[in-house]
């Protein structure tokens, strides 16, 4: 039997769980069922040119509209590659990168948090603790928090939602969260954002060339990271 005290405590979990589904369906509903969420996800130029009105007409809150939202869908796990094109029509190459650079790294930290929230404690206690091998890559995992989430946003097939909620049940801290979708995320988010802003410099070598480099760097530095601790700790690196 269950106690009381145990039964009120669950109760904010529980709402949060009630409320979270409701907005995922709702979102979900909304992209996928709706003739405007089917030309946001197929064919975001359309609404480019209007987006970037709007913008024009609300310089002093696009940007905390644009954040807002694209922390809201991506706390619900939804897509926001499209977000990322409108922010280039709208905010322009450099704006937009930052923007969408920022509301990336709250969308994920906002995720792992739920997640933790709802399911951490059940997921260290119920499962964790009977599985041996669970606790060591955890407990890996945690002490190679920053390493772990730079390479899974490098991973560019990895859906960013499902891997916050991911994120939270594991060790990993909410710094290195934000700080390895703040790294590497950077080359996604530059990639949609200049389709938006400037699109003829995806057909530019050079500009290309440079996008591939960064990844590349990014991913070399981390390796180089998880193979070779020694040599950073020489420069006070952990």
């Amino acid at each position: 039997m269950t106690h009381p005290m145990a039964q009120a405590k669950n109760w904010p979990k529980l709402i949060l769980l009630a409320v979270l589904v409701i907005a995922i369906v709702v979102g979900a509903w909304a992209m996928l069922g709706t003739e405007t969420g089917q030309e946001l996800l197929h064919k975001p130029h359309a609404k480019g040119v209007a987006f970037r009105a709007w913008v024009a007409g609300h310089r002093f809150i696009a940007p905390l509209v644009y954040v807002a939202v694209f922390v809201a869908l991506g706390s619900l796990a939804l897509p926001v590659w499209w977000l990322q094109i409108l922010a280039g029509y709208g905010f322009g190459l450099v704006m937009g990168i930052a923007l969408s650079e920022i509301a990336a790294t709250i969308a994920a930290v906002n995720g792992a948090a739920i997640a933790r929230f709802l399911l951490g404690e059940w997921f260290h206690t119920r499962i964790e603790s009977h599985a041996a091998r669970l606790r060591a890559l955890d407990d890996k995992l945690g002490h190679n928090g920053l390493l772990v989430v730079c390479l899974v946003r490098l991973m560019h097939f990895i859906p960013a939602g499902l891997s916050n909620y991911a994120f939270g049940l594991t060790r990993i801290g909410l710094r290195d969260i934000a700080v390895g979708t703040l790294l590497g995320g950077l080359p996604t988010v530059t990639s949609f954002v200049t389709i938006g802003a400037a699109r003829h410099l995806l057909r530019d070598w050079r500009y290309l060339t440079a996008l591939v480099t960064i990844n590349v760097l990014l991913i070399g530095l981390l390796l180089a990271r998880y193979l070779k601790p020694e040599w950073f700790r020489r420069i006070g690196v952990e």
